[in-house]
């Protein structure tokens, strides 16, 4: 009598670890949707309008980037005085947050208009990011690094990865969509499909690799899906290998913001093996708190998040795309 109610038991305790975490109705569920909404209706309006919209949300994302760096990590001061010198002991200024902004959208307007001067803004932009660091040297005292030059050159590395990430995303989505709608749209559907499945499977866990993995199969299956769907100019066969470059590019992306992000890693509110029940009355119980930490993250975040899973993904298609000589 005990096997089988072990036998029957077993898949529960499986669906409990990889099934939902949060419903349907919950608030970063339905602004996803929104989001998503608005970027398909970007692309049904044209190239342009998908292009402005994904450079002004990487522009508001170098923002934010460099505001979250611009705050000296936990411990940086115990850590100088027992003679660590880290990178995290030399945040950024609040003053760079501006050129930060400017050279993320400079790439992405950039991009709208031809790939190569791209490329051409993005190696000027990196110059720049040494000139505006020099200029701006207000991030920290003298004593923060061995010397002047070492504590600029540290600090234009942290400010060019505040903008660059979130920048050439942007950048490669807009040119992306200026030659191709449809490999846009199908880049579109599978980035989604990735944020929507980690999101919803890992949200409040103490995730490990659940959230990233059904991420990756949300996004190959969205692809796959469209094998049957004509959308130039990808074939079948073709969507095949996008769908699968797809899968393994976007949980790259999240984990390269991490270090630029406030809420890199979520607190954990629900037990293990929590029902979705359980997890939905724990939500409303945790509903003041998790109002206040929804509004830090639109503040701090917002636009960092929603093109993560774009900033490997969108340069690798564009490379394949060049491949197929679209």
């Amino acid at each position: 009598m005990t096997t089988p109610s072990r036998s029957y038991a077993q898949p529960g305790a499986a669906l409990r670890w990889f099934g939902p975490a949060v419903g349907p109705a919950d608030a970063s569920v339905i602004a996803g949707l929104i989001w998503f909404a608005a970027l398909v209706g970007a692309l049904w309006v044209g190239a342009l309008a998908f292009g402005l919209l994904v450079t002004a949300t990487g522009a508001l994302g170098a923002w934010q980037a460099a505001a979250v760096r611009s705050r000296p990590a936990a411990g940086a001061a115990q850590r100088r005085q027992a003679g660590q010198r880290q990178l995290e002991a030399l945040p950024l200024h609040h003053s760079h947050r501006l050129p930060a902004a400017t050279l993320a959208g400079s790439v992405g307007c950039a991009a709208i208009l031809d790939t190569r001067l791209a490329g051409a803004v993005t190696v000027a932009a990196v110059a720049a990011s040494f000139i505006v660091v020099g200029a701006l040297r207000t991030g920290g005292r003298a004593g923060d690094a061995p010397s002047a030059v070492s504590a600029v050159v540290v600090r234009a590395v942290w400010f060019i990865r505040a903008w660059a990430q979130v920048g050439i995303a942007a950048g490669c989505a807009a040119a992306i969509a200026r030659h191709a709608l449809g490999a846009a749209l199908v880049l579109v559907i599978a980035a989604s499909a990735y944020d929507a499945a980690a999101y919803v499977v890992a949200a409040g866990r103490s995730t490990g690799l659940r959230g990233q993995f059904a991420g990756m199969a949300a996004a190959a299956c969205a692809v796959f899906a469209l094998t049957g769907v004509s959308v130039p100019p990808l074939a079948p066969s073709d969507a095949v290998r996008f769908g699968a470059l797809a899968a393994v590019a976007c949980p790259l992306g999240p984990v390269l913001a991490r270090s630029m992000t406030a809420f890199a890693r979520r607190p954990t509110h629900l037990p293990a093996g929590a029902s979705l029940p359980q997890r939905s009355a724990a939500s409303a119980a945790h509903s003041g708190r998790r109002r206040r930490r929804a509004m830090a993250r639109l503040d701090e975040e917002w636009a960092v998040r929603r093109i993560d899973s774009l900033s490997v993904a969108s340069p690798a298609w564009m490379w394949a795309l060049g491949l197929l000589a679209v």
